[in-house]
Parts: structure tokens; sequence; C-alpha cells
């Protein structure tokens, strides 16, 4: 009798061992086919994205930037009001006070944004509405020769330009890598193998792309230093390659002379150093990719009294001959000085001259202007709003808490504050007398303050 206790006692065991195992294979069979990687998927390591401690995001929190509420409040407004519910609208205005002031959204949806809100919810472990997101920009987005539109629109887009940028592929590759090492399946690294090809060539070298640029109007004087005395592997001064003003470029006669021209070139700004790294180590750019980017950028450092670099390259990435002025001639354009500055920061190679230039110009005027003019010396033009979130993060990779607190309090200026708006939290511009709220600056907020 005992015995036959025993063993029953013993089968006992077996079937409830079984069973366990027979669950734990059903929940990995399960997990694998809810992440999308039953059936293969190539393993991919990136670099972890920066996770500011307490210390930082308290110092947002203190300038009126509640990072959760702002994202939640952004969701809401950007996403379900002023998007598809999926998309997010590149701007929503909020009703204004007169009855005719109805809330709109813009009907436009950049690649940018939904590059950034792919990462909110990546990193949020928002699994359904990242899917849902990745998969409706391949549908909305995606050319049949593997590259992305910058915008496509809520309306028809007869008569809408169709535009193709390098920048905005770039965001979305970024934002991809993101979510490929967490959901993405073997689909999903084809894809990204595809736009990987379209960016960059067999050399690992960000494709050349067409870039507007303004020249020097006929009326103005401009003249060049003698290069013939220079060798070919040395570098001129920036006078010697670019030209000294010498007329008045603030004549209306100038401004209504000024032309721009087309070049083939990169934007030092898209040469996104971190992300081109992980490339190279997962073998999917050719080795020496990174060298080549990380010295195309440092390169284009102007020098000559100025802690700015280039705006772009006038052909390929590594060609060595640079273009200083971009929308304004003879001017240095901060904004994208600041995403190149931002690049070379998170991989630790930022020029402390170029960060000590920027640090001084957000401390002493308690803005980020649009540009700094090199015939006066002086920073001008309008308030570089969309460039406080590439500064927060330049000042957190440099470890700068005083910079980083700084500009914290500049973009806490244009948090809604209002307790019955229902964009309260969120990062707004007057615009007209009206309240506009943007996805990329409520998004990258986050992003900045997480």
């Amino acid at each position: 009798m005992q015995r036959r206790e025993i063993a029953g006692f013993g089968i006992n065991k077996i079937i409830t061992g079984a069973i366990i195992v027979a669950v734990a294979l059903g929940a990995t069979a399960f997990y694998l086919f809810y992440t999308g990687r039953f059936g293969g998927g190539n393993k991919i390591k990136i670099t972890p994205p920066a996770d500011l401690s307490y210390e930082w995001t308290s110092l947002a929190a203190n300038n009126n930037i509640v990072s959760d509420y702002l994202y939640s409040r952004s969701k809401s407004l950007l996403v379900e009001k002023g998007g598809d519910g999926v998309l997010a609208a590149t701007s929503y205005t909020i009703a204004g006070r007169l009855v005719s002031e109805e809330a709109t959204n813009s009907g436009i949806y950049s690649l940018s944004d939904q590059a950034l809100l792919l990462k909110c919810y990546v990193r949020s472990g928002d699994r359904n509405n990242a899917v849902a997101l990745k998969d409706q920009v391949k549908k909305r987005f995606q050319l049949p020769d593997g590259s992305y539109l910058s915008y496509v629109y809520s309306e028809e887009t007869e008569g809408k330009e169709m535009i193709v940028s390098q920048a905005a592929m770039i965001d979305w590759l970024d934002a991809m890598l993101e979510y490929y090492v967490t959901y993405g399946s073997e689909a999903d690294y084809k894809e990204i193998k595809i736009l990987i090809e379209t960016l960059f060539d067999n050399q690992g070298r960000l494709r050349t792309e067409k870039i507007v640029i303004a020249r020097y109007a006929e009326s103005l004087y401009v003249s060049l230093e003698d290069t013939s005395e220079i060798d070919a592997s040395e570098y001129g001064s920036l006078e010697q390659q670019y030209g000294t003003i010498t007329g008045d470029a603030d004549s209306a006669l100038i401004d209504s002379k000024e032309v721009t021209e087309d070049v083939e070139g990169v934007l030092l700004s898209n040469i996104n150093l971190r992300l081109i790294r992980d490339l190279e180590n997962n073998g999917l750019i050719t080795a020496g990719a990174y060298d080549k980017a990380l010295k195309a950028v440092k390169d284009g450092y102007a020098g000559s009294g100025y802690s700015f670099y280039a705006y772009a390259t006038s052909g390929a990435m590594d060609c060595d001959d640079y273009i200083y002025s971009g929308r304004n001639i003879g001017a240095f354009d901060i904004a994208q000085n600041i995403k190149t500055m931002r690049n070379l920061a998170e991989v630790h190679e930022l020029d402390s001259s170029s960060f000590a230039e920027f640090k001084g110009m957000v401390i002493n005027s308690g803005r980020i202007y649009t540009e700094f003019v090199m015939l006066t010396g002086n920073y001008s033009g309008q308030e570089a709003i969309g460039s406080y979130m590439d500064g927060m993060m330049m000042a957190y990779y440099m470890g700068d808490k005083t910079l980083y607190d700084k500009l914290s309090e500049m973009l806490g200026t244009r948090v809604a504050t209002r307790s019955t708006s229902p964009a309260l939290y969120m990062i707004f511009r007057e615009e007209g007398e009206r309240y506009v709220f943007y996805s990329r600056e409520n998004f990258y907020t986050r992003i900045a303050t997480w």
C-alpha cells in the first residue's frame, strides 16, 4: 500500500513538472510571437539611450517641465486630436478666445516627428502603439525605392511637393534601431537594411543630396585672398576659402538681389556619429565608417577665430571641401551647429571652445539665436526655439548641470500653465496671438527630460 502511494506521488510530481515545462515553453513561444521574433531576426546591439537621473530631471521639473504630464498631454493633443490616432500632426493650435478661432491641426505629418514618437513609445514599453506607428509610417511614407517621404498629408497630396531628405530618414533609421532591439522582427531588419543602403554608399559614407544655399549678391564687393601659395594638402584660412564681404550686408539693394544655388553635399548636422558607430559595430556598414565620419565633422571646424562648424560639405562626406553658410550669406547657422555639436558631444568628441561659445551665448543673452554674422561678429536673427532640446542634450552629454538648468529655465517659460487648458504642461509657441503646440518640441522635450 505504501509503495503504491509513493509511486502515485512520484507520478504526480512528474505530471506537475511536465505542466510547468509546457507552460514555460508556451509562454516563451507567446513572447517570441508577441515581439515578432518567432522565426528569426538578427541580433543588434546599440548604444543605450540616454537615461537621465533624478538630479537632471529635477532641474527640468523645477522649471515647470513635468515630463510625464507633458508626454501624456502631447499624445492626447498631437496624436488623438491633432493627428489621425496613430500619426502625430506637426502642430496643433488650441481654440482661441473668439468663437471663430476654433482648434485646428496642421494636417501635415512629419517623418522626424514620428521618429521621436516611436522612441517615446519604445522607451515607455508601449508596444501596441509602437507597432501601429511603425506600420503606418511604412504604409504612408515609404517609397518604392526604399526611401521615405519627409512629410505626408491628411488630405490628397495633389499639388503638394513630395520631399525626401536625408535628415528625416536618418531620424527614422535611428528610431527603427531602437524599435528593433526591443520589438523588431526579421521583416523590420530587412527594412532597416534597405534604408541603410539608401542612405549610405558602399564605403559607409552618407550619400550626397541637393542642398540649397544662399550665395553672395552680385552687388557685394567680395575679395578672395591669393590661394596660389596654399599646398593641396593644407587648409587655407576661412577668408581664403570663403571670401571677405566688403559691402553693406544689410542694404535693401543687396537683399533684393540675394540668390540661392543648389549644390551636392552632406549637411554636417546629419552625420549622427553615435548611429554610424552602432551601424559599423553591428556590421551594417563597412569598417572604418565611423572614423571617416568623425574626421569629416571635425575637419569642418571653421577656426580663424570662429568657434563654429561648417554647414555642409560641398561634395562627398570626406572631400574636405566645406560650405560655412546655409540660408543666409556670410553667417553661421546656429541651429545646424547645435545639432552638429550635440552629435559630437554624444560620442565625447566636442571641441571645448565650441561648447564654451555656445554656453556663453546662452548664459549671457538668455536665448539661442538663429545665426552668427561673420561681418559683424555678432549673433543675430530670431530665437531658435527648436534648438533648446538639442542644447539640453548637449549639456547632459557634457555633464554641465548649470547649462542644462539654464536651458530648462528658458524652455520652461513656454510651458502652458493654465489649469483648464487642454495643453497643460506642454511646450507652446505664440503665433499671431494663437497658441500653437509642435510635435517636435514636445516629444523631444520628453526625451530630453526622461
